[in-house]
């Protein structure tokens, strides 16, 4: 902060001598002006006395007498303005000194006022030091980055997962909250939220988790995090084969071989151990009908597509709600393939599709994985869900 104050200070230097040095100037040139004219009048007297003394108008005595008052009257005039000018220079001069006195408070106080030296010190300790060596350094500046910007949403998202690094739900429940005040309904906002919640409560799921967990996955149906709470929840709760059913979701959108992937088989194999230990078996999934389609992407547009995109193909009902019923997650890079859609991608417990049911097939790309933000889609209508053929679904138009 040491080199912003002596800019400061320099910069109010050079205002103040731009206000002083105009009127320091016109006060000396003031001065010079009247002293020239007098004297030039006092010249010009003197020159018409001794004209007048040689063509004999006044004698030499007169001519004396003459030019000696001339002088008088020359140092009276330039006495009188000198005493004149005076008070008014002193004036001046005290108006320049509480100018230059207060010039520097009243830039100092106006930027306390509307400045913003808290922001400035943390940006320069940001620049710094980039890194912070340990979890609460890393929560006290991020707590310090909120305060400074109140409204900054992935600030409030960052704070919050610090908190819960610290095992401090309940804080991360206020910083997610903030977070989605300005940010909207992420869904991994959303997500974390509710994992806070659900912590916070004593590895309980509240109303309010519940409705967070349901909102993730009507925007993101594939969210890892809450796939994975709500497979906890379940097991906590003795839901043994609900959890296998979340986990079982969450495996197929999980690398193969990852350690993910193999810590989430792992709490499928404990929740089927304990229904077995209890005489139970997981519940088999009822495929129904399937659609067979083939996904792909017009060669139009293939160049124009970040292959790293994401892609929903979904199907919904044409004459009910938005919600897809059944849907899956893929990349642009992995297009053209051909894929099936069954009940066992339903996107909520309790979906059914019959043979002669009518619905609209989508396939829509989405750059930030947010199925609700989508650039470009493919879609298909009057599809029945007993149909035996194989479907192709071409991505070959922007969104309007």
């Amino acid at each position: 902060m040491i080199d912003f104050w002596l800019s400061t200070a320099s910069l109010v230097l050079v205002a103040v001598v731009i206000v002083v040095w105009p009127l320091w100037r016109r006060r000396g040139n003031e001065r010079v002006d009247r002293t020239a004219l007098n004297v030039a009048l006092y010249e010009e007297r003197v020159a018409e006395l001794k004209a007048q003394q040689q063509a004999g108008d006044l004698s030499e005595a007169q001519a004396l007498g003459a030019q000696q008052e001339a002088s008088r009257l020359l140092l009276e005039d330039t006495a009188a303005a000198d005493a004149a000018r005076a008070p008014l220079t002193r004036r001046v001069a005290v108006v320049l000194v509480v100018a230059a006195l207060a010039l520097p408070l009243a830039v100092v106080g106006l930027y306390q006022w509307w400045g913003n030296p808290e922001g400035l010190a943390l940006y320069r300790e940001m620049q710094d030091t980039p890194q912070v060596s340990s979890l609460e350094a890393l929560i006290d500046r991020t707590e310090r980055v909120v305060e400074v910007q109140p409204t900054n949403g992935e600030a409030w998202y960052m704070l919050g997962r610090a908190y819960m690094s610290a095992q401090r739900p309940a804080d991360a429940v206020q910083a997610f909250g903030n977070s989605l005040n300005q940010i909207g309904e992420a869904p991994e906002v959303l997500a974390q939220l509710a994992q806070a919640r659900y912590f916070a409560n004593g590895n309980q799921l509240d109303p309010e988790a519940v409705a967070a967990l349901d909102k993730t996955l009507e925007l993101q149906p594939n969210n890892p995090t809450a796939l994975g709470l709500l497979g906890i929840a379940a097991f906590e709760a003795g839901d043994y084969a609900g959890s296998i059913g979340y986990w079982e979701r969450l495996l197929q959108s999980t690398e193969p071989g990852s350690q993910g992937a193999q810590a989430i088989q792992g709490g499928i194999d404990r929740a089927r151990e304990r229904l077995a230990a209890n005489g139970q078996q997981p519940a088999k999934v009822v495929q129904g009908p399937e659609i067979k389609l083939r996904v792909s992407v017009a060669p139009a547009l293939q160049a124009q597509l970040d292959p790293d995109s994401s892609v929903f193909v979904f199907a919904r009902d044409p004459a009910g709600p938005p919600m897809p019923l059944i849907a899956k997650r893929l990349t642009l890079s992995q297009l053209p393939l051909e894929i099936t859609l069954s009940q066992a991608d339903a996107m909520l417990p309790g979906v059914s599709l019959t043979p002669e049911q009518s619905l609209q097939l989508v396939a829509r790309v989405s750059p930030s994985g947010d199925a609700r933000e989508g650039t470009h889609l493919g879609q298909l209508d009057e599809v029945h869900a007993g149909n035996s053929e194989r479907l192709e679904l071409v991505i070959d138009r922007a969104v309007e």
